[in-house]
């Protein structure tokens, strides 16, 4: 994968940014991507790192990266040495691992202009590791530039961010997450046959600003079963507990696809509540069901429709918190039934 500054896609604040920054030599110790997953974080957080050591670039000023030499290459490739990224370790990022960084951050790089360490999901960082990633912060080298990406910044320490330079990174526009779309959709092989257009608009709309979760949708081949998910889920009848418990078990056993499921769900309402609302049919993303939104409509408040969404919004932070998905829509089916379409 070549790394180019110009294929990053709906962020230009943050690039300009960056880019003055690093024209001007001025570029903080230690900056905080923080945005929803899936809009080009991590990848700026690579390309910066291209830039930073591209052997192709004069030294002052911005160019993006060349491609070709060796430092970019490797960073393509994911084995420079001087470029490393922090993952969790299973649910979180470990003391151990920090401690390792503080390591390194004493030492020459092996072979770039500057060591580059990226904290991907930075908010997975124990209480123990923050600590000691402050010391790091408190206590900067221009031996070393630290990216922490995250797509939830509440849950970093104040004084962690207070130390980093925090670039916010915003949602994509549904253009631009099409054209991603198709460019992974070239270079994949995980469909029989090429998505349609139609399939990549609805994709593209289901991300709700993140390229990320618009292809995990795409990929999950659950966009042709929306209606029939819906159907299942609202047509379920009071009175008929045991239609519901199979109905919860069924969806609750589909663990890995049960969170593209929630968002089909919680889309369709919103479409309920946008077409009550506003009456706008050009902003639905489930347009082509309109005649199901339509008799939904027909049955529902604009206040039922709100708490149908919200409820979704209730399930999807139970999974967060691990909760067994099977008891998730044990007690989330109920709150969305219809009595009849």
């Amino acid at each position: 994968m070549k790394l180019d500054w110009t294929d990053i896609r709906g962020q230009q604040r943050a690039k300009t940014l960056l880019e003055n920054a690093l024209e001007m030599d001025r570029l903080h110790h230690a900056y905080l991507f923080k945005g929803l997953s899936g809009v080009g974080k991590r990848l700026t957080a690579h390309s910066l790192a291209a830039v930073i050591n591209c052997q192709q670039r004069p030294e002052g000023d911005f160019e993006t990266p060349c491609g070709e030499c060796r430092s970019c290459r490797k960073i393509a490739g994911g084995n420079h040495p001087d470029v490393v990224t922090i993952e969790p370790d299973g649910a979180y990022i470990k003391i151990s691992q920090i401690r390792d960084l503080q390591t390194e951050a004493n030492k020459q790089p092996h072979e770039a202009r500057r060591r580059v360490v990226i904290i991907d999901e930075a908010h997975t960082l124990t209480t123990e590791a923050a600590n000691a990633l402050l010391k790091t912060l408190e206590e900067p080298t221009t031996r070393m530039q630290l990216v922490l990406v995250t797509d939830q910044a509440h849950r970093l320490l104040d004084t962690i961010i207070s130390r980093c330079q925090t670039l916010r990174f915003a949602p994509l526009e549904t253009d631009d997450i099409q054209a991603i779309l198709r460019e992974r959709i070239d270079t994949s092989d995980a469909f029989d046959s090429v998505p349609s257009d139609q399939t990549v608009g609805l994709a593209a709309g289901y991300g709700e600003g993140s390229a990320g979760r618009a292809w995990q949708m795409l990929e999950s081949g659950l966009l042709d079963e929306r209606e029939s998910l819906v159907r299942r889920v609202i047509d379920q009848r009071a009175g008929r507990p045991a239609s519901l418990l199979d109905l919860a078990e069924d969806l609750g056993r589909s663990n890995d696809q049960l969170e593209a499921q929630l968002d089909i769900l919680k889309l369709f309402f919103r479409d309920v509540m946008l077409l009550m609302a506003a009456d706008d049919r050009d902003r639905l993303v489930n347009a082509d069901l309109d005649d199901l939104i339509d008799q939904v409509t027909d049955g529902l408040s604009l206040e039922g429709a709100a708490d149908r969404v919200e409820a979704i919004f209730e399930a999807e932070e139970r999974l967060e918190r691990n909760v067994n998905p099977q008891l998730v829509m044990e007690n989330l089916l109920p709150r969305l039934q219809l009595e009849e379409l």
